[in-house]
């Protein structure tokens, strides 16, 4: 994949919004793996620099 694609596609990411998994490993009393593991959904909001960049490149035609 093209360098200037994957930028284009990690601004549009940021700008938009996105959801991410964390994972962490539970441990017991003792600091411990237990050797499960705790998934968390997180929501990233947009950004609004990143939303502004993508208009300021639209309107200069080199979107």
């Amino acid at each position: 994949m093209e360098i200037d694609t994957k930028i284009k596609e990690a601004l549009e990411k940021r700008a938009y919004g996105f959801e991410i998994e964390e994972k962490e490993f539970i441990k017991n009393k003792n600091n411990e793996n237990t050797g499960r593991i705790k998934v968390t959904k997180k929501y990233i909001p947009p950004d609004v620099t990143a939303l502004r960049t993508i208009l300021q490149l639209k309107q200069a035609g080199k979107w």
